[in-house]
């Protein structure tokens, strides 16, 4: 038997094709309407977040005055005087001082003033400061501050501690000092010293003993100062 056969749609080729162009139809025709109400409906606006801020002032300084307060003024430092003036001041203290009272023999006034310190200046220059046991002096013909030997001469005394051994003994000892007063290197004047060999270390000792002196004048314009120091036993 012949099956039944039912006549379908696209089995021929002109209902395939106006099956497609009218697919294609609708298409279009549904992609315009969407594309229509999408312009014709309300525009969107994108608003971006915003966030509030409160300002807060300025810290109150903690240096300042509480309301209603003046702050105090800070002290005005005195102008320094100079010290010409200064020294004028001391001298004129001083001579009210010297002055005699009322009824004062002036005899005894007199006596009561105190004679005044020699200045290095005034006192006698010399290039040697002599005692029984120690003897300074100095090469440099131009060094003319013997208050600056008497110094040296009496820290050495200080220091100076020969063997009790030691009688008719001398010892010569050469070394030099800088401008700050540090002793360089020391050496023992072998032709003109005598005595044992302890009383000789006992004479460099005492001079390593005193580094260091004081500073040299100011006025002295050389680096370095000589000394040749005697040491005798006492």
């Amino acid at each position: 038997m012949r099956p039944f056969s039912v006549k379908r749609i696209g089995q021929s080729g002109s209902e395939l094709t106006q099956a497609i162009v009218f697919s294609f139809i609708l298409h279009v025709l549904v992609m315009l309407a969407a594309v229509f109400l999408y312009i014709s409906g309300p525009p969107k606006v994108y608003i971006p977040p915003f966030y509030q801020v409160k300002l807060v002032g300025q810290p109150a300084d903690l240096t300042q005055a509480p309301p209603g307060e003046t702050p105090p003024a800070p002290p005005k430092e005195e102008p320094k005087k100079p010290k010409a003036v200064q020294k004028a001041k001391k001298a004129a203290l001083k001579a009210r001082k010297a002055v005699p009272k009322k009824g004062a023999l002036p005899e005894l006034s007199q006596q009561k003033q105190a004679k005044p310190a020699e200045t290095p200046e005034e006192q006698p220059q010399s290039s040697a400061v002599k005692t029984e046991s120690v003897a300074v002096t100095t090469p440099q013909q131009d060094f003319k501050f013997s208050w600056y030997l008497t110094l040296v001469r009496e820290k050495i005394g200080q220091n100076w501690r020969p063997p009790p051994d030691a009688k008719d003994a001398k010892a010569r000892v050469l070394f030099a000092v800088n401008r700050s007063g540090w002793v360089g290197e020391v050496n023992l004047d072998a032709e003109h010293s005598s005595g044992t060999f302890g009383f000789k270390q006992a004479a460099i000792r005492s001079i390593r003993s005193s580094n260091p002196f004081p500073p040299l004048p100011e006025e002295f314009s050389k680096q370095a100062l000589e000394f040749s120091v005697d040491l005798m036993a006492e």
